[in-house]
């Protein structure tokens, strides 16, 4: 069947049987007889032929999308095989937000390293906007992080779950003492952000814009200066409930109106990756979210 998969992936992508011939090297007649051949073992019709033009059908589609993916797994096997029969390792270069669980991503990193011994894994964190330019450029192959614009179509976008956020304040701070904080509760306490220079004014735009933070923003340059600056009580720093411990302060929960403030976590990455590994850590991922 995989060579049957082969065949009808090349007729849908280039809209022509002979075309498809010429580009799987076999002739016109023998490529008709093999998608005929799938059709027959699947006991459904994939194309809908009108003379010499075709449609997918629904089935067809459905059929096209799933072969891609399983073509694409195959693809990266053999290659996976080969690499490990010649002693050869694989890279995968993860980016994560900055703040995103370090308790989510050391299990699942662990998870995947113990599975792939032989891939060469690395991880970099920082901003929602540096590290999605980097997988647009090619400088990472996958990033986990928060969804601040519309889900695009040429990236592979995995829901990992919905991650609360926290407010980290000094423990002798009156606000501290709250079961739960709302953000215009906060209004008049500077919100203590991590982000390099370049990137601090979508920092700005999404805490104000989006979360809906009334108040005054203090930029650090990374997040330990961060940590630092909320146990000084200079101000509150947003953050997820697997924030290492800060000696004097309490973690307290955000909430917006009514309903706990969250982001919705994502792994993205590129259609055109070869994707199996990051599937992996995706579902590594997902899998110790909760």
């Amino acid at each position: 069947m995989y060579r049957r998969m082969q065949y009808f992936a090349a007729v849908v992508e280039t809209g022509s049987f002979s075309e498809a011939a010429e580009a799987c090297h076999i002739s016109q007649s023998a490529i008709s007889q093999q998608i005929k051949a799938l059709e027959d073992e699947l006991q459904v019709s994939l194309l809908d032929r009108r003379g010499r033009r075709f449609e997918l059908t629904p089935a067809g589609a459905w059929f096209y999308k799933r072969a891609k993916r399983q073509l694409a797994e195959m693809d990266s096997a053999v290659r996976e095989a080969r690499r490990i029969a010649t002693g050869e390792r694989k890279r995968l270069r993860v980016g994560v937000l900055t703040g995103f669980s370090a308790r989510v991503t050391q299990n699942a990193v662990s998870d995947f390293v113990s599975a792939h011994p032989n891939v060469m894994m690395s991880l970099a964190a920082g901003t929602h906007e540096a590290i999605f330019r980097q997988v647009m450029e090619g400088q990472l192959d996958m990033v986990v992080n928060d969804q601040r614009r519309a889900l695009a179509d040429h990236f592979v976008n995995v829901e990992l779950g919905e991650q609360p956020l926290y407010a980290m304040l000094r423990q002798d701070d009156p606000l501290a003492r709250h079961a739960s904080l709302a953000l215009e509760e906060l209004g008049h306490t500077l919100c203590i952000l991590a982000a390099p220079q370049a990137q601090r004014e979508n920092e700005a735009g999404y805490w104000r814009d989006v979360m809906g933070f009334p108040g005054d923003l203090l930029f650090a340059d990374d997040l330990e200066t961060a940590c630092l600056n909320a146990v000084a009580g200079v101000g509150w720093m947003p953050c997820d409930g697997d924030m290492s411990a800060r000696a004097g302060t309490a973690l307290v929960p955000l909430h917006r109106g009514d309903a706990p403030l969250k982001r919705r976590m994502f792994a993205f990455w590129l259609e055109s990756a070869d994707a199996p590994l990051h599937w992996e850590l995706a579902e590594a991922l997902t899998r110790h979210f909760i």
